[in-house]
């Protein structure tokens, strides 16, 4: 493990690959770039854990024995939107990743699949016509249609990051944005569910604009920012499953830049 890459969580956002096993070993690069060893000893291989099927399920990182990598477990996740790849790498404990279109979540019937009804109302406050007329109607609308996106991509990284996915109603998780849709990141607020046992305190959230990170630019602050990438606003979020109560304002993130793990898939870091 290297000790400079112990504590928060790493994103990487690339153009995507031709096929499964491209984005595989490209992650497979970045996570020997954030253990400190050859990208030649690391590989990516997949769990389900409510099956144990190998052939699907979340990302594990396996090294190959005598790497000195230490004892600590490298934590990944990977998600794909239009051309785009991201990982999500982190020490700190199960990490979950997504990035969306904000067009793809704006289609008719999305939000009765997707959303609770306190989310829903939160949209329908966003949404209400204000004073300006047209100009404020058009803003209103771009502003409802990132909040909605944001409000799912948090959600799709927690059940990630706890290894549920979309077995779990989404319905049942009841995420919150600042201010309604502002500054700041999104929140788990609720989980409803019988045989669910998660202390939604322990699951920590942080947004990031996948488009600067496709460009390599460094992370600032924890807003989202709308971005264009081959025409299409983008947005991102990460879940990390820690110990103790999360950080008020998530995990912290950094954006590596997709070249720096690209240089090292040709040697150590």
């Amino acid at each position: 493990m290297n000790p400079e890459r112990a504590g928060d969580v790493f994103i990487v956002v690339a153009p995507r690959g031709s096929t499964d096993a491209d984005d595989r070993r490209f992650l497979a690069a970045a996570a020997a770039w954030a253990l400190g060893v050859d990208s030649r000893l690391v590989r990516i291989e997949r769990d389900c854990p409510h099956c144990g099927g190998r052939d699907h399920g979340r990302p594990l990182v396996a090294v190959s024995p005598g790497a000195g990598t230490g004892t600590r477990p490298l934590h990944v996740s990977l998600s794909r939107a239009v051309g785009c790849v991201a990982f999500a790498l982190t020490f700190l404990g199960p990490v979950g990743v997504d990035i969306e279109s904000v067009a793809d979540v704006s289609r008719a019937g999305f939000d009765a699949v997707a959303l609770g009804q306190a989310e829903l109302t939160a949209l329908a406050r966003l949404s209400a016509p204000t004073a300006g007329a047209a100009a404020g109607a058009a803003a209103g609308a771009a502003e409802t249609a990132r909040a909605r996106a944001r409000l799912w991509t948090a959600k799709e990284a927690v059940l990630k990051c706890t290894g549920d996915g979309l077995r779990v109603d989404p319905r049942n998780l009841t995420v919150s944005l600042p201010g309604g849709g502002g500054r700041g990141s999104p929140r788990l607020d609720a989980w409803r569910g019988a045989d669910v046992d998660v202390d939604v305190d322990a699951i920590g959230l942080r947004d990031f604009d996948p488009g600067a990170a496709l460009m390599g630019a460094e992370y600032v602050g924890t807003a989202f920012v709308g971005t264009a990438l081959v025409g299409t606003a983008l947005v991102g979020t990460v879940a990390v499953l820690g110990e103790g109560r999360r950080a008020a304002d998530g995990p912290t993130v950094h954006i590596v830049s997709n070249a720096d793990i690209r240089h090292h898939l040709n040697g150590p870091a």
